[in-house]
């Protein structure tokens, strides 16, 4: 690991270590969520986003960044710490991404520390050729407190890390850049000041936070304002299982201002998609979302009865009760069954006796992070 670039075991050692993506560390004990909380969020059944549908994203110039309903999350390409990634499996990656494409989805996330960049040449390789507009790249700065230039460039870290994505994307610019946590250094001022560079210059079109408590996204939403920069969105680890979002208010927060509502983890790492089981594990190093297989067996057993009363995977009913929810969902593709199933989850919606059924039977497996700062999401 170097101080700018993390290889592709640094996020495994945090996680192993019990370090929550959030503030603070998880707990080994479940707490249940209140089942007062059911409906709160549900959208109306009116809003059934297709593949085609857009989402949009706020800028400072031109117009908005539109979305599909679904972002496709591209950690697992080239990461070997987590997903034990092999280069043979970049045939089906591209095959699925020209499955998603041709459906509609138009939407990757990656980062500098996914794979020690290698996830961002992926998606480079991906996108080359296809006519730019027709593409949502959006990529993350981690912000590192030990490395050196967020010390003698607190300002331009921001833009000098985008500018090393940018080279591994081959792009000349990304649509959502992005601070993937709040452990920088630097003030939430100097670092909305470094994204506004970025936005001036012409090397992003949205900035966006993610993992940030409630109380830091209205403060960068605030400093971004004094340089004439909205908040485009906020991401977090959200699924059925995992609802600190939903208990701190935080989903209610981001829609009121006009905030996307970004969620990863969505699946919580496999354990939502039908694939686990209790005799059937998930590996170790899935540690988002980490529970004992037989503790979420009660909420698989209602998604599965959901899934076949519709006809539906697993997997694409757990993604559809995160947008029934207000969130647009990341979910990681490896293969075209995978790409099938996110699209699957789009045009069409849980009713809202279906999407509280989900929330009353995990209320009893759910774990929460321990906060050791505000209201951690």
């Amino acid at each position: 690991m170097t101080a700018f670039m993390p290889d592709d075991t640094f996020l495994q050692r945090g996680l192993a270590a019990g370090m929550s993506a959030t503030s603070g560390f998880h707990s080994s004990k479940p707490s249940p969520v209140s089942p007062d909380l059911a409906g709160k969020n549900i959208l109306p059944q009116s809003v059934v986003p297709s593949p085609t549908d857009r989402i949009e994203f706020k800028t400072a110039k031109g117009p908005p960044v539109k979305t599909s309903p679904i972002c496709i999350g591209a950690w697992p390409w080239g990461d070997k710490g987590t997903w034990h990634w092999t280069e043979d499996e970049l045939p089906n990656v591209k095959a699925a991404w020209k499955y998603l494409y041709e459906s509609g989805i138009n939407f990757i996330d990656t980062a500098a520390v996914y794979g020690d960049g290698r996830s961002e040449e992926i998606v480079g390789e991906l996108v080359r050729g296809l006519p730019r507009d027709s593409v949502v790249v959006q990529t993350k700065w981690l912000g590192l407190p030990t490395a050196a230039e967020n010390y003698v460039h607190p300002v331009d870290a921001p833009v000098i890390e985008c500018k090393k994505s940018l080279a591994r994307l081959g792009l000349d610019y990304v649509d959502v850049y992005m601070v993937h946590g709040p452990i920088h250094p630097q003030s939430i001022k100097n670092v909305a000041k470094g994204l506004a560079k970025l936005v001036d210059q012409g090397l992003a079109r949205a900035v966006a936070v993610a993992n940030y408590d409630t109380a830091d996204v209205k403060k960068m939403e605030a400093a971004l304002a004094e340089h004439g920069v909205p908040l485009a969105a906020q991401q977090v680890e959200y699924n059925v299982l995992r609802r600190l979002p939903e208990t701190t208010g935080q989903i209610a927060e981001c829609r009121q201002r006009g905030i996307v509502f970004q969620t990863y983890s969505s699946l919580a790492q496999g354990r939502l998609s039908g694939k686990y089981s209790a005799d059937n594990p998930p590996p170790k190093t899935y540690r988002f979302s980490k529970y004992d297989m037989k503790d979420v067996e009660p909420t698989l057993q209602v998604l599965r009865g959901i899934a076949q009363k519709r006809g539906k995977s697993v997997a694409s009913v757990s993604l559809n009760w995160v947008v029934s929810e207000g969130g647009l969902p990341l979910v990681g593709i490896r293969n075209e069954q995978q790409a099938k199933d996110a699209v699957e989850a789009l045009g069409w919606r849980l009713t809202e006796e279906e999407v509280d059924q989900c929330i009353l039977m995990c209320s009893k497996c759910v774990i929460r992070p321990t906060v050791h700062k505000g209201e951690a999401s």
